[in-house]
C-alpha cells in the first residue's frame, strides 16, 4: 500500500511526480543530459566526439540541479554515462597513438594517408617538430 492508503502509490506520490515531470525544466535538462551521455558512449569510436559529448552531458547534468537540494536520478546517470564516455574516448585516443608509434604497418598506412592529405609524410612532420626518435620507422 502507498503512503496515502491507495495502491496507486506512484501516481499520487509528490516526489515521484516531481522527478518524472517532463514539463519541469530541471527534469527535462537532466533527461537531455542523460540522453547525451548515452549517445556519447558509442561515439567514442570517433575519439574526440565521444569526449566532447561526454563533457557536455556532465555539464548539463550539473546545471540541471539548479536550486534543488538533491540531484535528480537522470542527472546522476548522465554524470555516470558522460564520465564513462570521457574515459573510453581518451583510452581510444591513447591506444591509437600507441598503435601508430609502435606498429610498423600502421606507421606505413599513416604515412601514406598523411602524404595524400597534407603532402608530407607523418615521419617528416615528426622530424619538423624535433621528434624523429619517437616510435618505429616506417621502413623497418
Amino acid at each position: 500500500m502507498g503512503e496515502n492508503g491507495e495502491d496507486n502509490y506512484y501516481l499520487n506520490n509528490y516526489n515521484y511526480n516531481k522527478t518524472h515531470n517532463e514539463l519541469d525544466r530541471h527534469v527535462s535538462l537532466a533527461s537531455f543530459a542523460m540522453f547525451t551521455g548515452i549517445i556519447a558512449i558509442p561515439m567514442c569510436i570517433f575519439a574526440y566526439t565521444g569526449v566532447i559529448m561526454g563533457g557536455v552531458a556532465v555539464v548539463l547534468a550539473l546545471l540541471s540541479k539548479g536550486t534543488l537540494q538533491k540531484m535528480l536520478p537522470q542527472a546522476k546517470r548522465a554524470i555516470l554515462f558522460g564520465s564513462a564516455a570521457i574515459v573510453i574516448g581518451y583510452a581510444v585516443l591513447v591506444s591509437s597513438f600507441h598503435l601508430v608509434l609502435t606498429d610498423p604497418e600502421a606507421r606505413k598506412q599513416i604515412n601514406i594517408m598523411s602524404e595524400r592529405i597534407n603532402g608530407e609524410s607523418f615521419d617528416d612532420m615528426l622530424k619538423d617538430m624535433g621528434l624523429e626518435d619517437l616510435g618505429v620507422e616506417a621502413g623497418e
